[in-house]
Formats: structure tokens, C-alpha cells, sequence
């Protein structure tokens, strides 16, 4: 039973990089919307941010798997159906993510793009909280898997 054990721990650290990853986008994405220097070190600031969140989503996505047939206590298998649901929504999202902030990325070069930018920041800002609500969604279904 060894094998679950470090499964379920990468599980965790999964949950805990993909949530923390998550929060601190947020938390940055909502200053970066007020403050004029924070959005300017966003590029270099998410970067790191979001390797964490994928790292996270890889653990959890490949600890998942290899964790089900080890289990030997019940499952609630409707919870865990809703919680990989969820899982899928915010791999989604975060490639949705990636390539508006891809878009961004271009059209800051380019002239007479500001109404684009914005638009795409609100649609930035508006799937981040989403996705932060799902990952906290996912964090408390785990407690009832």
C-alpha cells in the first residue's frame, strides 16, 4: 500500500500547487486591475504562476488515475463523476486562459489595439474567477470523494 500513499500525497501536492497557483493568479489579476506597475510586471510575475498551476493539474490528473484502483474504502462515485467534471472545466479554461493571454501578448505591439486588450482582460479577469471558484469547488468535494 505503499503506492497509495505517495499517489494520494502527489494527489495533495496537485490540489494544494493547482489551488495556491490559482489564488495567487487571482489575487494578482485583481491588483494588476488597479494598479498600473503591477499590470506591467504581470508577463514576467503569471509566468512562474502558471507552470505552478499546470504542474498541479498534471499531478493531479495522473495521481487520479493511478490512485482509483488502489483504493480499498468506499468511494461516493457520483462526487468523484462531479469532481472530474470539474477538473475537465478548469483545463479548459486555463487553455482558453493561455490563449487570450497569448492574444494579449500580440496585440501589445500593435497599433490601436487598446479596445481589444481590454476586452480580452475582462474575459481574462472573469474565467480566472471562475476557475479559482472551481478549484475550491474541487478542494471541497475531495472531503466528501
Amino acid at each position: 500500500m505503499a503506492w497509495l500513499e505517495i499517489f494520494n500525497f502527489l494527489h495533495f501536492l496537485g490540489l494544494s500547487f493547482g489551488l495556491g497557483g490559482a489564488t495567487i493568479a487571482a489575487i494578482l489579476s485583481s491588483k494588476a486591475a488597479k494598479d498600473v506597475d503591477v499590470k506591467k510586471a504581470m508577463g514576467k510575475i503569471m509566468a512562474p504562476v502558471v507552470k505552478l498551476i499546470w504542474v498541479g493539474l498534471v499531478l493531479l490528473i495522473i495521481s487520479g488515475i493511478v490512485i482509483t484502483p488502489l483504493i480499498t474504502w468506499p468511494l461516493n462515485k457520483q462526487m468523484l463523476i462531479i469532481k472530474h467534471v470539474l477538473v475537465a472545466w478548469i483545463v479548459i479554461i486555463g487553455v482558453f486562459l493561455g490563449t487570450r493571454m497569448g492574444k494579449m501578448k500580440r496585440l501589445s505591439g500593435e497599433k490601436d489595439s487598446q479596445k481589444k486588450i481590454v476586452a480580452i482582460e475582462k474575459q481574462v479577469r472573469l474565467l480566472s474567477k471562475i476557475n479559482l471558484f472551481l478549484w475550491y469547488l474541487v478542494t471541497l468535494l475531495s472531503a466528501f470523494v
